[in-house]
């Protein structure tokens, strides 16, 4: 748990004293006042995310406010009014996600709040099935070496069905490292996008993934009848190229550290199953029914 800000603000009033009394020595403290936030309502007590990128303030009113690095309130989430400490915790590299803990000395109980941040994913111009302007947009990062990454395509399948209207599915490039052909393929199935061919070059990928090599690339180029000169032209140009890298450094923004990684309108799908997958679509549509409130 993080050291609210109250009881920080008692703990230095205790050491600013002290500096008071003793004789002046070389050490000395600089401080900074790196933001001020303005609360619709007086706070409580203060939190902030092991990361640092959320301040979580308990306010007046059974209101809990989340407040951006940046020092804009991007949520407001009602609270059981008579809460009046908080604290947070997280383990990010563990993919456990951020607890605010809010207590109350009144009712003697301890609440805890498990919190699901979004993460802005750019997809311009990227591959993608379903409707365009669809409410639930569905992206996954991929590598088309990776074993697991061609089993998902079942999943997206089935929510494409049950969802004609409403779902987005986006492939993101992210090749492994550990894959010695999952770049090559990667640029390849670019080239097949710049030729309106990318669904049909990333099935047949996946079909001969244990078998991926430039002689591959070439043949399964071949068989979907593309422009060779051009083909082989876009997979090895800079443009191609600056595309992979706009998609790794998005997926390193986002937390991605394997494949496949799904994210639903920008929050990560815990569990690869058709279950898990559609109940957050569902969550997204009944936010969008309710005019964009949270669950």
């Amino acid at each position: 748990m993080l050291l609210t800000a109250r009881r920080f603000f008692g703990c230095f009033s205790v050491i600013l004293a002290t500096l008071i009394v003793t004789p002046p020595c070389q050490a000395g403290v600089d401080w900074d006042v790196s933001n001020t936030l303005k609360t619709p309502t007086p706070p409580i007590d203060v939190a902030a995310s092991l990361d640092g990128k959320w301040t979580f303030v308990l306010a007046e009113g059974g209101k809990l406010l989340v407040y951006s690095d940046k020092g804009i309130l991007e949520e407001t989430i009602p609270v059981d009014p008579t809460m009046d400490r908080i604290a947070s915790s997280g383990l990010q590299a563990a993919n456990i996600p951020d607890r605010i803990y809010l207590t109350s000395n009144k009712s003697k109980t301890v609440q805890t709040l498990t919190l699901d941040f979004s993460v802005p994913l750019n997809t311009q111009g990227d591959p993608f099935l379903g409707p365009e302007n669809a409410p639930v947009v569905v992206v996954a990062f991929s590598d088309f070496e990776c074993p697991y990454c061609g089993t998902v395509g079942t999943l997206f399948e089935e929510v494409l069905a049950k969802y004609p209207k409403d779902v987005k599915v986006i492939f993101k490039q992210f090749p492994l490292t550990m894959h010695k052909q999952a770049q090559g393929a990667a640029l390849a199935s670019l080239a097949a996008h710049r030729q309106g061919k990318f669904w049909q070059y990333h099935d047949l990928l996946f079909e001969n993934q244990k078998t991926l090599s430039e002689a591959k690339y070439i043949e399964l180029a071949k068989k979907l009848g593309l422009d060779l000169e051009k083909f082989n032209r876009d997979s090895k140009s800079p443009a191609t190229l600056q595309d992979l890298e706009r998609d790794m450094a998005n997926a390193q923004q986002a937390g991605v550290r394997g494949t496949p990684t799904i994210f639903v309108n920008g929050r990560r799908l815990k569990e690869r199953n058709i279950r898990d997958l559609q109940q957050m679509i569902t969550q997204e549509l009944s936010k969008r029914s309710k005019g964009g409130a949270h669950r």
